[in-house]
């Protein structure tokens, strides 16, 4: 019982801590800088969460599998070069699907059938707090969250295929709204695809930064 709740413990830890900080800070401060605060808390408590789930599995696998750091994930032999080449191709292909999906769904008319206020209140901020709270703190936090927590403890009850589904169900719906559910789940599945092709946790962030940083910008052309 213990594991099963520990699914949606770290959803509960993200939710709560964004709340709070909405609560006491909303009144003073725009949605961006909340949801910044709201990562920076989140970090530190899901990263202690990541490290100890990744201690347990090199522990049940005989300690095949070496821990390190924020680079944490199943081993891989990959070269040095091979992996940096990855890592650049993730941070693009996260910019360039955010730019064909979001360019799919305004052809698809969907923003006129739905409010997308929350995205926008999110980028009528500063551009620089967009890019260090938007750009890089919410994908680390919503990674650490989604990815390498529950995705991963999903894995030890289901499938790959169904953790992948399953998981990119939660990361969408928890996102709140029809337009960001749409465009949420297509893009949690190609994170979960490409932390498990790469092995590293790194990958799906530097995807989904290069995802928010492209909406970032695109909001200020």
């Amino acid at each position: 019982m213990g594991e099963i709740f520990g699914l949606i413990t770290p959803l509960l830890l993200h939710m709560m801590v964004s709340e709070l900080a909405v609560a006491l800070l909303g009144s003073y401060l725009d949605p961006a800088a909340c949801t910044t605060i709201a990562s920076l808390l989140v970090i530190p408590a899901a990263f202690m969460m990541y490290r100890k789930d990744c201690g347990r599995i090199s522990s049940e696998a005989g300690r095949r599998q070496s821990k390190r750091g924020f680079l944490q994930g199943e081993q891989t032999e990959c070269s040095k070069g091979r992996l940096l080449c990855f890592g650049v191709f993730c941070f693009i292909a996260g910019g360039v699907l955010n730019i064909l999906w979001s360019g799919l769904l305004n052809a698809m008319h969907i923003p006129d059938y739905f409010s997308n206020q929350t995205q926008e209140a999110l980028l009528a901020g500063e551009m620089l707090l967009q890019v260090i709270g938007l750009g890089i703190l919410v994908p680390v936090a919503e990674e650490l969250v989604f990815r390498g927590l529950i995705y991963k403890r999903m894995k030890r009850f289901f499938s790959v295929r169904i953790s992948v589904l399953l998981s990119a169900a939660l990361f969408a719906v928890y996102h709140g709204n029809p337009i960001q559910m749409i465009f949420a789940f297509p893009m949690a599945i190609a994170l979960a695809a490409v932390f498990e092709h790469g092995k590293l946790f790194i990958f799906p962030v530097l995807f989904h930064m290069g995802a928010n940083l492209t909406a970032v910008f695109l909001n200020f052309l």
